[in-house]
This record gives C-alpha cells, structure tokens and sequence, in this order.
C-alpha cells in the first residue's frame, strides 16, 4: 500500500535524514528510537503517528488490533517498503517499523550461482534460515525474482507481503496471512488446488504449516520458505522436533527426499557496513542418508568439502576476511559479532 500522504511525513523525513536506520520504535505518548547500523538510539520527537499507523491495517488485522490483539501489516513510503507491527506494552501504543531494502539498490548476490540453481529446481523444499534480521526476506526475494524469469505459478503465502513482486513471464499471486487466507498452514493446503508450480511460504511457524509445505514439496511442487534456526544443519533437527517423537523416523525420510538445499545466514555490521555470512547445506545423497539416520551432527564434514555451493559458517567468515580490505581491529569484531 502506497502512503504518500501528509500524515506519515514525518516518518518519511525520518528516514531521509537516516538513510541507514533499518528499524523505527514508537511509543504512545513515548519517546522514538531508531536502529541505525546495528545500534538503537534516540530518534528525537515526532508527532502522534498511531491514527495514521492503524488506518493501514487490513479491516480483519485492524478488528483484531482493536480487540487488544497485535496488528501486522505493510506499506510504502517513497521509495522504500516498510513492515509494520502494531502491539501494546505497559497499557500503551506501541509499533516496530522495518525498512526493507530495495533489492535493485542492493549489491549483486555472492551467491548468485546457489540462488539460480534453488530457483529452476523444478520441486523439492528450499529453505532459508537465520535469526531475525539476518536477511531472510532479501534472499527469498531473490529466490522469487530468479523464479519468476519462467513461465510458472509462484504462489506466496506471508504475513504480511513484504516486497511485491509484479506477474510478467511468470504469474505471481501474493496471498496475506489473516486476509486472503486463516494461516500459513491452511494457505498451503488451499495452494495445492491453486495448481502452483513454485509455493513462496513466508515463515515456518509450526507443525502444521512444516507438515503441509513437506507434503507440497513430496507432490511435485518447489516450495521456498523460511524458518527461525542459526545453522543449516540444526534447522533439519528445528523440522523433525517439531513432530511428536513416534513420528521421527517418517519425517526424516520425508525430509530426507524432499530436501533440496537449506542456506542459513548472519548480518553483521562494522561501521557503515553491513556484512553477510551465509552457510550452505546441499542435500547430496550422502547427506540424505545422514539426516535419514539421524546424525545430523556429521553433516558439517560434507559441507565443510565444498561441493555443490557448499560452505560452513566458519568458511564463510574466512573467506570473507580474506576477500574485504579489514584492518585487525575490525577483523576481531567481524568474529566476535560471528559468534566463531
């Protein structure tokens, strides 16, 4: 949704003047914050911008806004999509802004070569997996628009739509989550009579949900998500956990067959700079039998050869430090914000 008009302005000079802010925290009757380069810090006065705010909740997001629930929802401001969660805390009005970058302005992906392969598989499950604010959304937007170049059916299921993608070789229907459908989970299973070629599935949040996208995956259909874990590895035990323990042995075969690459990412900011580490499961036969048998821990030895856009964290870091003009200071902090 586009907001152009004079009640947002001054969230807009905001961000003019804090072109690197990625978030914005505001408080009924509170002072703002903003997060600029990794650091929050006082955003100074603004005017009551929750009327404005609220107006743009979808009517359903809004009712249950208003019921005392959170309220999830997005929008633009020249240039420059934003999310937007609504919620109230110690009785008063509070939201969390994020600035989305703009894929166009950003640098070429490092991995564009994995990102290409990911996209023109024709099924299978895709995953990217990381804390929040590690990049997630960026990548699977890349995954999207290297989807889109062929004639296909992307199907997105998100809470909200963050970037927006228009329908040009490829035919793409953004649903949201509480407006077009009740929940991720029923939005998979309404997809599989949608006849999508590519299923764009916004968060993995529970059973249900990694249940449908796993049974979309095993018919014949590309299925791209992303789910909350820090490592490639540990996001196959975040799945299986997520069943009861008797069906263990059934979902790692399922997951074994319909797994096709897992990318798990880090944001780390110096300075000005913003670096990303990005770690790289291939789902190889070798692996499959892995996570099959349950030793999820001796996956790190095939990624650690580096087949197959293959890497560690730890790889990623080394080849980053090797690659970027760092002095030693910098170098400490960049491992230190790695956490290896």
């Amino acid at each position: 949704m586009e907001h152009t008009g004079e009640t947002l302005a001054p969230l807009a000079a905001l961000l003019a003047a804090h072109p690197a802010a990625t978030d914005v925290h505001l408080t009924e009757g509170g002072p703002s914050y903003l997060r600029e380069e990794g650091t929050l810090r006082p955003a100074g006065a603004l005017p009551d911008l929750f009327p404005a705010l609220e107006e743009l909740l979808p009517p359903a997001k809004r009712a249950l806004w208003e019921r005392g629930g959170a309220g999830d929802g997005a929008f633009a401001l020249p240039g420059v999509r934003c999310r937007l969660h609504l919620y109230r805390a110690g009785g008063r009005k509070a939201a969390a802004i994020r600035f989305l970058p703009s894929i166009a302005a950003l640098p070429p992906d490092r991995d564009g070569p994995w990102i290409e392969d990911a996209a023109s598989l024709s099924s299978g499950l895709v995953l990217v997996t990381g804390p929040a604010g590690s990049g997630k959304s960026t990548a699977l937007a890349r995954l999207i628009l290297a989807a889109a170049r062929a004639p296909r059916h992307i199907l997105t299921i998100e809470d909200p739509p963050e970037y927006l993608f228009p329908s040009g070789a490829a035919l793409i229907r953004q649903r949201e989550v509480g407006v077009d459908t009740e929940s991720f989970a029923s939005g998979v299973k309404e997809a599989l009579r949608e006849d999508p070629d590519v299923l764009v599935i916004g968060e993995l949040r529970d059973a249900e949900t990694m249940a449908a996208s796993l049974t979309a995956a095993e018919t014949g259909h590309l299925v791209l998500a992303t789910l909350h874990n820090d490592s490639a590895a540990g996001a196959i035990g975040r799945l299986v956990h997520a069943f009861p323990a008797e069906k263990e042995r059934e979902i790692r075969a399922l997951l074994a067959s319909v797994l096709r690459t897992v990318a798990a990412q880090k944001l780390c900011r110096i300075g000005r700079r913003t670096f990303l580490l990005r770690e790289i499961l291939t789902n190889i036969p070798a692996a499959a039998h892995l996570i099959r048998e349950g030793k999820d821990e001796q996956l790190l030895s095939y990624m650690e050869m580096g087949r197959h856009h293959m890497r560690t964290m730890k790889q990623a870091l080394s080849e980053l430090l090797w690659k970027e003009p760092l002095s030693t200071e910098e170098k400490e902090i960049l491992r230190r914000k790695a956490g290896l």
